[in-house]
């Protein structure tokens, strides 16, 4: 009301101020002409007011959509900004200034580059050249600074118009889609993941001995196709089953009732190797030889028992009757008993690499699948808890143990070619420097701190040989030279007078003397290195794989100063 007083005082004075300068003329009035000139002034006072009242309301009116475009322009869910053609902020919604965690106050007037993360200016600076000169801004993204320290992505939208002055503008609507991008990318890691359980359950169903994997409460987390194959199930009807009362016979001879069965179970699955029957789906029993690994945690906890089982139920038959047949006959088949031992003694030697193998397979096994079973545990927990920026980490780890397994893997597939003869020399012509360079980037995820590989190369670069074994023999003696050393490998190359000419030297731990004769046989590992993980294959299928390309090896070794490998391979 004041206001308006003050609005009327003032036209009164400006008036007033008019009226004096106007001409000074006398008006020759009668009464009656006072009178009509006086009602006249009366309409016409009043037709001002009501005029000035609409007046008043329209300012009312503009007033409240004055309000109401500020109200929604200031509290929209995403955030407004108008730029000028030079990038600064001419105006900026509430929404933008919460996301940056600046006042407005202090980013009017201010260029948005200012408020970018490096390298980013110069994005938005391109962006908005193009858009003043075709009128329109696609969709990008930025990083922007949250009070100054971490930053966000935004999702930007805009398009290009002119103020009430007829200067162009630019206004941009801005939306934080940083937990969007986030999820994305956890999407794209559990997919990754998932791809990578994929991978080790199909290595695990190339596998000639059934692979089980139980839980605490001896449920069935993990079977492969073997297994399946050999109880007539599918993997979905044992996945989750408790393995004892699923597959086990209702009752066996050797089984005493009297021991509650958890504890019988337990203490099963505690020793190294124990042999047990099984019951298929069709009724059928088989006799099975169980290994088993119990698996724990990083904190030392039981989480499971991995178990490697080997059907021996026809070795077993045919034992029992070789028994029998030596006891009923023995006299009369005299002339046959070195035969028989000679079969016993190549059947016990059988026995003993399946055991190697089985042992084997299980110990080394064991570390990669630990990791991989705990690992998944805490991801799930991580992800009840919303604790994403935790899983990153856990991932990678269960990529570098898959990785190990799978080599672990690729060793017993590549025994398995050598020992059936299936390989065959597909030779090609290769230039050995550009060979080597992946093969020596894919070294670099399992060089340890401040170690690396110096490969220095003399002579000619290109060879005549099968690509996929010498990759074979080189990534074998560099993954050993790294496993057992701490500092730099050294890998020259040469070719000469015919032939390739492989050196790797290392300065670790050596190979013991009495140790070094064995070196070359399978599942052999030197004393001093009992506490690292190995197969013990990597040599014996070097060798095999150096006699298939008629090539030879040579090694000096000394305890504490290291081992140098020389291949000398034919180049064409």
């Amino acid at each position: 009301m004041g206001s308006e007083n003050d609005i009327n005082k003032k036209l009164r004075s400006m008036a007033e101020a008019q009226v004096k300068k106007m001409p000074d003329t006398k008006l020759d009035l009668t009464m009656d002409k006072a009178r009509t000139l006086m009602h006249e002034l009366e309409v016409h006072q009043v037709e001002l007011e009501m005029q000035n009242q609409e007046l008043r309301e329209a300012q009312h009116l503009l007033e409240d959509a004055r309000d109401q475009y500020t109200d929604l322009f200031d509290f929209a869910p995403i955030g407004y900004l108008i730029l000028d053609d030079k990038g600064v902020i001419e105006n900026i919604n509430l929404t933008a200034c919460t996301m940056m965690g600046i006042d407005r106050s202090l980013i009017k007037g201010k260029p948005f580059s200012a408020y970018m993360s490096s390298g980013e200016s110069g994005t938005l600076f391109l962006k908005l050249r193009e858009a003043f000169e075709h009128g329109t801004l696609k969709p990008f993204e930025l990083q922007i600074k949250r009070n100054g320290t971490d930053v966000f992505t935004a999702l930007i939208h805009g398009t290009v118009t002119e103020n009430g002055t007829g200067k162009p503008i630019c206004r941009l609507s801005m939306q934080d889609v940083t937990e969007i991008r986030e999820a994305e990318a956890l999407q794209q890691q559990h997919e990754d993941l998932q791809e990578e359980k994929e991978r080790i359950a199909r290595y695990l169903n190339l596998a000639p001995v059934i692979f089980l994997l139980l839980d605490n409460e001896y449920r069935v987390q993990l079977i492969n196709q073997k297994g399946c194959d050999l109880l007539g199930y599918e993997k979905h009807a044992l996945q989750g089953e408790k393995w004892f009362e699923y597959v086990m016979p209702t009752k066996n001879k050797t089984e005493n009732d009297d021991i509650p069965h958890f504890f019988k179970y337990k203490k099963m699955l505690s020793l190294p190797y124990f042999e047990s029957e099984v019951r298929s789906k069709a009724g059928e029993r088989r006799l099975i030889g169980w290994t088993n690994t119990v698996l724990k945690d990083k904190f030392g906890k039981t989480i499971g028992t991995l178990s490697a089982g080997e059907d021996i139920t026809e070795r077993k038959r045919l034992e029992a009757i070789k028994e029998k047949y030596t006891a009923n006959l023995e006299e009369t088949v005299k002339e046959r008993t070195k035969e028989l031992s000679e079969a016993l003694e190549a059947e016990k030697k059988i026995n003993e690499l399946k055991s190697a193998f089985i042992n084997i397979a299980s110990h080394e096994l064991r570390t990669p699948i630990t990791i991989i079973l705990s690992s998944i545990i805490l991801i799930e927990k991580y992800s009840e808890k919303a604790e994403y920026h935790k899983q990153p980490r856990l991932i990678e780890r269960v990529k570098k143990a898959s990785k190990q397994f799978t080599a672990i893997l690729d060793d017993f597939l590549s025994l398995e070619k050598l020992e059936r003869g299936d390989l065959r020399i597909k030779k090609e012509n290769l230039n050995i420097k550009e060979f080597l360079r992946p093969l020596l980037d894919d070294m670099e995820g399992i060089l340890k701190p401040q170690q690396q590989i110096i490969h220095t190369h003399t002579g000619r670069a290109e060879i005549f040989q099968d690509r996929k074994i010498l990759h074979h023999i080189v990534s074998n003696l560099l993954s050993n030279a790294i496993k057992y050393s701490d500092s730099a490998v050294e890998l020259h190359t040469a070719v000469a007078n015919g032939n390739l000419i492989i050196k790797i030297k290392d300065s670790g731990i050596g190979i013991p003397k009495e140790d070094q004769k064995f070196l070359f046989q399978r599942f052999f590992r030197a004393k001093n290195v009992e506490h690292l993980q190995g197969t013990g294959l990597g040599l014996s299928i070097v060798e095999r794989y150096l006699d298939l390309l008629e090539g030879t090896i040579d090694f000096s070794s000394t305890v504490g100063q290291g081992s140098t490998f020389t291949l000398t391979i034919p180049s064409v």
